[in-house]
């Protein structure tokens, strides 16, 4: 008597049956996740939204709820003109991140500042900044709005020239405007230039405004300082 086969087309059947189960289990899974997900991040977005704009917006004010939320400070920033959300933005941004609150965010405060420690990776978020904060429809930035954004991004110990700089804008007002091109080349310069101006060179392809910001420092600080 020949041995007895097993129902292979059973057998094939049953597994079937259970991956596409599993499947179907681990699909659901994700649609209920990602819709979680999605209210948490519309809830977080409606806390902080003008409730008196038609467009789904979080304006400056709500702005400045969420950054205290974080208990980050915008005290020395004028942020009012790049204090804007809309939803589609919010939410296409909290996606990206994988967040969806403002606990999830805080924790994940000391993987960005040790990211940006990379030359290369503050660079992006440097010359990303200037699109970020100029006047909407504009070609430059205010003056007012960079000065008061140069401090928080370069720190008086990495790019010790950034204080006279300022101080130069502040008190000669020479421009009432910085172009990408000004805005771009000081990271450069104060990354190449040291504090006592001594391989500044004038037929460099600097911005004018640096000669001028030279040539008053010189006169504030002696010509001793350049050989």
């Amino acid at each position: 008597m020949p041995p007895k086969r097993k129902n292979t087309s059973t057998e094939t059947s049953g597994k079937r049956s259970r991956t596409t189960k599993k499947t179907q289990s681990k699909s659901s899974q994700k649609a209920y996740n990602s819709q979680n997900f999605n209210k948490s991040c519309e809830a977080w977005f409606n806390r902080y939204k003008d409730q008196d704009e038609t467009e789904e917006i979080i304006t400056p004010e709500g702005c400045q709820s969420f950054f205290n939320d974080l208990d980050v400070s915008l005290d020395s920033l004028n942020a009012t003109r790049m204090g804007y959300f809309t939803k589609e933005e919010w939410m296409k941004g909290l996606k990206e991140l994988e967040i969806d609150s403002p606990e999830k965010m805080k924790n994940m405060f000391p993987q960005w500042y040790q990211s940006i420690k990379d030359d290369a990776i503050f660079k992006k978020l440097y010359l990303y900044t200037f699109g970020f904060a100029k006047t909407t429809g504009q070609k430059s930035m205010d003056v007012d709005v960079a000065m008061a954004l140069w401090p928080l991004l370069l720190d008086t110990n990495s790019y010790p020239l950034v204080p006279s700089f300022i101080e130069f804008l502040g008190s000669e007002k020479p421009v009432k405007v910085i172009n990408k091109d000004q805005w771009s080349s000081l990271l450069d310069f104060c990354r190449s230039v040291p504090d006592d101006l001594s391989n500044y060179d004038s037929n460099s392809s600097w911005p004018v405004l640096f000669d001028e910001y030279v040539d008053w420092k010189l006169r504030n600080c002696g010509d001793s300082m350049v050989a």
